[in-house]
Formats: C-alpha cells, sequence, structure tokens
C-alpha cells in the first residue's frame, strides 16, 4: 500500500493545497480545473481512470458522480483502497468485458480519463514514442468502452504526442480542445487533449 505522503514532493503552493484538501496527489487540482472549466461530470456517471495510481484522479471524480455513480480506478501498481469505487490491478492494454462483472450495467463509460506518462528518458523522440504507445492503448479502450456521446480526456506531451492524440480524438470526437491547466508545473511538457460527444 502507498503513503500519501510519499506521492508529494516538497514545495509548491498546489502541492500544499492538495495535501491540506486530503487528496492524494498535486495532480487531483489538475483535474478540478479541467472539469469546472471543460467537461462536466453529473451525479450517477459512470468513469474510468486509466494509470490511476496514487489515486488522485479517482478521488476527485467519485465526489463527482456521488454515491450511484461509478468509477473504475486501473493500474499496474496496486493502489490504496478509496471507498465506493472499483480498483482493477492489471495494464490498460490487457482490459477485457470480464474486467467490469461487478458493474456490467455502468458500461460503456461516460468518461475516460488518462493521467499515464512513460518514465522520461530525456531523449524527445524516446519520449515521445513512449508516450504515443500509452495513448494508442488509451485510445483502444475508448474505442471499446466509451458510449456514443461520452467525454475522454487525455494527458500528453506538447510536440509529436499531442499532434497525433488531437488528430486522433478529432477522427473519434464532435469536439476536440487541448488545456494545460494552471496547477502544471510552468517548467512541465505535459498537456490535456480533450475529445466531447464521442461519434
Amino acid at each position: 500500500m502507498s503513503n500519501p505522503k510519499t506521492n508529494y514532493r516538497d514545495g509548491d503552493a498546489y502541492t500544499r493545497m492538495a495535501k491540506k484538501a486530503g487528496y492524494r496527489s498535486r495532480a487531483s487540482l489538475k483535474l478540478k480545473e479541467i472539469l469546472k472549466k471543460d467537461i462536466s461530470i453529473k451525479k450517477g456517471m459512470s468513469i474510468i481512470d486509466l494509470g490511476s495510481f496514487p489515486g488522485g484522479w479517482t478521488q476527485v471524480v467519485k465526489e463527482s458522480v456521488g454515491n450511484k455513480g461509478t468509477v473504475a480506478a486501473v493500474d499496474i501498481q496496486d493502489m490504496k483502497e478509496i471507498k465506493g469505487t472499483f480498483f482493477i490491478h492489471k495494464s490498460i492494454a490487457e482490459l477485457e468485458d470480464d474486467d467490469f462483472e461487478e458493474f456490467r450495467e455502468k458500461v460503456p463509460f461516460d468518461l475516460v480519463l488518462s493521467d499515464m506518462a512513460p518514465n522520461i528518458s530525456g531523449i524527445r523522440e524516446t519520449d515521445d514514442a513512449q508516450m504515443i504507445y500509452l495513448v494508442e492503448n488509451v485510445l483502444s479502450v475508448i474505442d471499446k468502452f466509451l458510449k456514443k456521446g461520452g467525454s475522454a480526456l487525455i494527458k500528453v506531451f506538447q510536440g509529436e504526442s499531442l499532434d497525433y492524440t488531437r488528430n486522433a480524438l478529432s477522427d473519434r470526437f464532435k469536439t476536440c480542445k487541448v488545456n494545460k491547466p494552471s496547477a502544471s508545473r510552468s517548467n512541465s511538457k505535459e498537456t490535456y487533449v480533450i475529445g466531447k460527444e464521442f461519434k
């Protein structure tokens, strides 16, 4: 089991704000900012959080969907339980219908989330290729398990993986936009691509 304290770096105001609010990572504040501006989550929705460890995004969406909503978190790293959510301990590339047996009536999902990123090598071409590989796995989940009219939110790096993901989501969704929340570190290459109204 993870210790929430190990998921924080010393320092900035967003880290301290997230910790004070009881979230497992500062990433929670990034998601809250994006949801407030670009994605509306309603009570009772079903959401899948890909690459969920340590659980900051899972915490946020569970608050949003309420007791009648369904949140499935997926990660190859074991994640400390979040009450009222389901955790699937496996690679997202291996997800299959049987993994959702406990909440079959809630699939397909209303929203697919991914805050995943590869381990950074510092070599741009390598990092872009690894990020695109992750995005391809997320796209596979979207194609199989997102309901028509649903939404998706995917973290990418500025550059090749951003272009690839924006094109892929533009083909699949009626609208597509990019958002870099203020809670992201200024020196980070990360940004987020949002697709709405799955075709």
